[in-house]
């Protein structure tokens, strides 16, 4: 019989199930996006996997029983446990024997069910998967000085483009391929100037070119 155990960081008040669930599942997915391309349709980029996700449902016996071999305290105590971690935004480590399941995790769900007559707890708990946010701490620059020459370098800024509609064969299209040399480019062009509805491009007209 595997040894399910939960916990704290420091395996402190570790919590070993005196009795396994029936079953327990293990799920995870992949953080996939899908996009719309003009000429392709949908697309799904593939990214990274998922959290893992643990749920299982089982007991905690207020007697002694052949099947609690890891029995040690009652019912109410356990569960106390499960949730001082889960309200104190606490994270467990899951270890689930005979599995590659050994990681660190949070308290998602816990939900527990008294029956009349019945002084045993039953209990469904969910877990997921915690990673550490690593964030890199932020370089404040150093103040420039004044006399670094950065003042002095000439303005390397683009002045803007326009395209001036001389004739019928003007279109936003014949502009992108003329400009970026991909027709498809046209609809960059119609938001730079208000989304410019190419059916109404008018002779004399001065397009924007972004």
């Amino acid at each position: 019989m595997r040894a399910i155990e939960i916990s704290g960081t420091n395996r402190s008040q570790a919590i070993t199930l005196p009795v396994n669930p029936l079953s327990f599942e293990i799920s995870q997915g992949q953080v996939n996006q899908t996009v719309t391309l003009l000429n392709m349709g949908e697309v799904n980029l593939l990214g990274n996997r998922g959290l893992i996700t643990v749920s299982f449902s089982s007991l905690f016996p207020a007697s002694p029983s052949p099947l609690a071999r890891y029995a040690d305290r009652e019912p109410e105590e356990y569960i106390s446990q499960l949730q001082k971690w889960k309200n104190r935004k606490k994270t467990v480590r899951l270890i689930i024997g005979g599995t590659d399941i050994n990681f660190a995790a949070s308290i998602e769900r816990l939900a527990t069910t008294y029956k009349e007559g019945d002084r045993d707890v039953y209990y469904t708990l969910e877990l997921k998967e915690y990673r550490q946010l690593d964030v890199p701490a932020v370089q404040m620059p150093s103040a420039v000085p004044k006399d670094n020459g950065l003042n002095d370098r000439p303005d390397t800024s683009t002045a803007p483009r326009y395209h001036t509609v001389k004739s019928q064969a003007d279109t936003l299209w014949y502009m992108a391929c003329k400009y970026y040399g991909d027709g498809t480019q046209w609809t960059k062009i119609s938001a730079a100037n208000n989304n410019q509805d190419p059916k109404l491009l008018q002779l004399g007209d001065r397009m924007l070119i972004p």
